[in-house]
């Protein structure tokens, strides 16, 4: 009896003991995730020792058990309000299958009267949670895994919604059929229908074992060249996607990317790169794509622990990430000999972040650190580059961290102390002198730096930012957050008509949230719903709603109204310091312009090159934007000469200088782009603006006798 009372006290406690920890406190993936581990190896050692005749009675016993662990968990997320039925999903399908499956072994250990039976029930157990594991993580592209001891691992956690998915089930019918199996195991022979039973369940579980990639157990690259079948080779690179979310142009464009970036990456890094060596890059429709097959959704990655070097992106995401995971692949070349990284976390992304400088588009690494005071110590960033201490802020500040001090120690010292460093993440043997030393010269660097309002605001932004873990209910998904995925899926794919749906559900369940209005309103105007300005009154507070109330008169043909009404909030842009709103007024200071404007955003329609001309130069910018998203440039190009060479060149329309430039290099205009990027030059620019045009001084020059790439089969 005192036994049984110790092996419920026992659960009990290590359950309070979970609510001390960020995301294991919570009735959700993780709690159930520890859960499951502890009950595999506890049942699998008890049902060893046990005397009982009755073992499925003292394994409902032991599950009871394991189930106690969740109970502090559990009452924590109903009083905090966090409790989802995701939650207690995962509860029911982690711990409880794992805790059948580690008796099973326990019982047929016993039975088959082995030598120390509790050491080889524990040996057989580790074989099957960390042994067969490891064969699926050095073999495959993925980084979603599932495993009969601990359930799942889903993928990245740390930007993801965690939810049931249909895979799960499907591997735990499996785990409950091995359960079954060694189950009738050492008694297979005594009779003919557990003959029976035993050889149907193995024909049923060979029978799962040959779908384990059809219902997304496991990913194999031949799977993922299957699912994106058309393919690019380049000088260095096997590019993979689907035609029919990538344009040819599109497929091109990107294969000269990779190359162009392999190229900067290896002269900055000092790497000899073995010419026969390709790199794969998986291009995956959208994130919900990639999330599919490999387990990621918002994250790029690159399995560096892989001895074939691979990139997996999802199309939104490249054009912010793709030299960053480039980094990744390259940085394999000095990393360590267990998987090829580096054993900070904090060094491996600081190193690509350093590299591809893609914090912000208008801050350098330097400003945004700069403009946050105090500056982190030496202790804080040993912290910081360390595993818990990385993932325990926010991504946005740890990488902008870790790549200013990265990229500090690359301007200042060879490259090859860096490399020295990288692997072990020993930065005082490598630079000879005390890691404090070199966060103190990083602070005088840091000292000197010139920010001024922009640069605060943007640090500010990324510095406020919370953590996984220091989210409350960081796992719950509420209907409202599902509508919203749903409703960015539908605008990655495309499709007008289930956004418009989404959103408009969406709505009807928040009509007060700003954002949501917002969409709400501008998906109205995309389906020429213009009666939609009644839906706004003047206690919306928020100018973009009161513009879009405006553009909606103009539509409807109420110019009058849709005039006093930009004349009144008319104050509120000129006081805002927001840049979206700096050129508001400009874009509807008059018919013609407001015309145009709109034209272009809700019909997709572009004016012909005389009335271009006759327009505001905001107008002009935003309809050269569109006609880049258009992929419609080329109509513009006769005009597009004195636009770049004549007009009085602004900083404020730096981002769309930038797009402009990048097209017009890839269509190889270099003359053109020469030109440009002179007169570019002359311009005041931010300290960022100028480290983004080098980029494109280096792409004008890679692109000068560079031929396009085209589809190979």
């Amino acid at each position: 009896m005192r036994l049984i009372r110790l092996k419920i006290v026992l659960p009990l406690l290590l359950g309070v003991l979970l609510l001390f920890f960020p995301l294991l406190r919570d009735f959700h993936f993780e709690s159930a995730f520890v859960a499951a581990l502890i009950g595999g190896f506890w049942t699998g050692i008890e049902l060893t020792r046990s005397n009982s005749k009755n073992d499925l009675t003292r394994t409902f016993q032991l599950t009871a058990f394991v189930l106690l662990i969740g109970l502090a968990p559990l009452l924590f997320s109903i009083f905090s309000g966090c409790f989802s039925w995701q939650g207690l999903g995962f509860w029911l399908f982690l711990p409880i299958p794992s805790v059948l499956f580690g008796a099973a072994i326990g019982r047929v250990v016993r039975l088959y009267k082995v030598s120390k039976p509790s050491l080889i029930s524990f040996l057989l157990i580790i074989w099957v949670s960390t042994g067969a594991w490891l064969i699926e993580f050095f073999t495959l592209p993925q980084v979603y895994f599932f495993n009969h001891v601990w359930g799942a691992w889903p993928g990245p956690i740390y930007d993801e919604t965690l939810s049931i998915s249909f895979s799960l089930l499907f591997f735990r019918f499996i785990t409950f059929l091995w359960v079954l199996i060694l189950w009738i195991l050492p008694n297979v022979k005594k009779n003919t229908l557990n003959r029976i039973g035993f050889s149907l369940m193995l024909i049923l579980i060979g029978v799962c074992y040959t779908n384990l990639s059809s219902f997304h157990v496991i990913t194999p690259r031949t799977v993922l060249k299957q699912e994106l079948p058309q393919h690019i080779s380049t000088e260095h690179f096997d590019l993979y996607f689907d035609n029919n979310n990538f344009t040819k142009k599109e497929a091109n464009y990107w294969a000269e990317k990779h190359e162009f970036y392999f190229h900067q990456i290896i002269t900055k890094l000092e790497i000899d790169w073995p010419p026969e060596q390709k790199i794969e890059s998986f291009l995956y429709a959208n994130a919900w794509q990639k999330k599919r097959l490999v387990g990621a959704k918002f994250t790029s990655y690159v399995p560096i622990w892989l001895a074939q070097d691979q990139l997996h992106i999802a199309k939104q995401h490249l054009d912010g990430v793709l030299e960053h995971e480039l980094v990744h692949v390259f940085s394999k070349q000095f990393g360590n000999s267990l998987f090829n990284g580096s054993y900070s976390i904090g060094v491996i992304e600081g190193l690509a972040e350093a590299i591809a400088q893609d914090a912000s588009s208008e801050s350098t690494l330097h400003q945004i650190i700069a403009a946050e005071q105090p500056y982190p110590s030496a202790r804080e960033m040993e912290t910081d580059l360390s595993l818990a201490g990385f993932y325990s802020s926010a991504s946005s500040i740890s990488y902008t961290t870790a790549g200013s001090f990265m990229q500090y120690l690359l301007n200042y010292y060879p490259i090859q102390n860096f490399k020295e460093a990288y692997a072990n993440a020993d930065f005082e043997k490598a630079y000879n002198q005390p890691f404090s030393k070199l966060v103190e010269e990083w602070h005088q660097h840091l000292s000197e730096i010139e920010i001024d309002s922009v640069d605060r605001n943007i640090s500010e932004f990324i510095f406020s930012r919370r953590s996984l873990f220091q989210k409350a209910c960081p796992h719950k998904m509420n209907p409202e957050f599902k509508l919203w995925d749903d409703y960015n899926y539908a605008l990655s794919n495309d499709d007008s008509l289930a956004a418009l749906y989404t959103i408009d559900k969406l709505y009807e369940i928040e009509p007060s949230n700003n954002l949501v209005k917002r969409e709400w309103v501008s998906q109205q105007l995309f389906n020429a719903n213009y009666e939609v300005h009644g839906a706004i009154a003047e206690s919306d507070s928020l100018i973009t709603l009161q513009l879009l109330k405006a553009d909606a008169l103009f539509l409807s043909n109420s110019f009058v109204e849709a005039s006093r009404l930009l004349q009144t909030i008319k104050p509120k842009i000129d006081a805002s310091s927001a840049r979206n709103f700096k050129y508001s007024y400009q874009l509807r200071s008059d018919s013609l312009n407001w015309h145009h404007f709109l034209s272009s955003r809700y019909n997709n329609t572009l004016p012909s090159l005389d009335q271009f001309e006759q327009l505001e130069t905001s107008t002009q910018m935003l309809l050269l934007a569109k006609s880049l998203e258009n992929d419609s440039l080329t109509l513009f190009l006769p005009v597009l000469n004195s636009v770049l060479t004549e007009h009085k060149l602004s900083s404020d329309w730096f981002d769309i200088y930038y797009q402009l430039l990048d097209e017009l290099i890839y269509l190889r205009q270099n003359e053109m782009a020469d030109i440009f990027i002179q007169r570019l030059q002359k311009v005041p620019l931010r300290a960022r603006y100028s480290q983004r045009l080098l980029t494109l001084i280096a792409w004008n020059e890679f692109s000068r006798g560079k031929q396009p790439y085209f589809y190979t089969k």
